[in-house]
């Protein structure tokens, strides 16, 4: 878009940028000052034009290409990041409820895919394996114990522990706390 008594610009990156005003010598890729919008320039106060953002940066209240959001590495834990950790917990109390002595499956999983990516879900996946793995032992026990008949009544006990304690992981991990389970083994770091 061309404004009277405006020469096109030199730099086709830069016809975006062109407002009243701008000759040779002024603006930013002269190296002088940005001119300020006169009025019916259209331009915001900030001296930009609509929907161009500001050099170096992202316009404000966006986030990085692709629509990411901040990683847990330079604050809280982003939505992604706190949807992979419930996942870890859930998906381990649920399994494990459900397919006694395999809750450890799921967390294994997100452990594994997703380790690299995250501090926030390295540690989430790494707890959820952990006690799935102790849950699993205990699973092994109670049915090594069926054969006195106490057995049934242990494996209740650690499935509804597994199950709750599973849920209260990723309801915690979901609103972004680093969950801790009240009895775990430090066994995958």
């Amino acid at each position: 878009m061309a404004y009277p008594n405006t020469p096109p610009p030199e730099d086709p990156d830069e016809r975006g940028r062109q407002r009243p005003g701008n000759g040779p010598g002024n603006g930013p890729a002269a190296g002088g000052p940005p001119p300020e919008p006169g009025p019916g320039s259209g331009a915001p106060p900030g001296g930009y034009a609509p929907g161009t953002p500001p050099q170096g940066g992202y316009p404000q209240g966006d986030y990085a290409p692709g629509g990411l959001e901040p990683s847990s590495a330079t604050g809280q834990p982003n939505a992604s990041e706190r949807q992979m950790g419930m996942i870890a917990h859930l998906g381990g109390g649920l399994a494990g409820f459900f397919f006694s002595g395999f809750g450890w499956v799921v967390p294994l999983v997100v452990y594994l895919v997703k380790r690299d990516e995250s501090p926030f879900v390295r540690d989430q996946s790494a707890q959820a394996l952990n006690f799935q793995i102790l849950v699993t032992i205990g699973i092994v026990v109670s049915w090594v114990l069926t054969f006195v008949l106490i057995g049934l009544l242990t494996w209740a006990v650690v499935a509804i522990v597994c199950l709750v304690l599973g849920i209260l992981g990723g309801v915690a991990a979901n609103r972004g706390e680093w969950y801790r389970y009240p009895f775990n083994v430090n066994w995958v770091k």
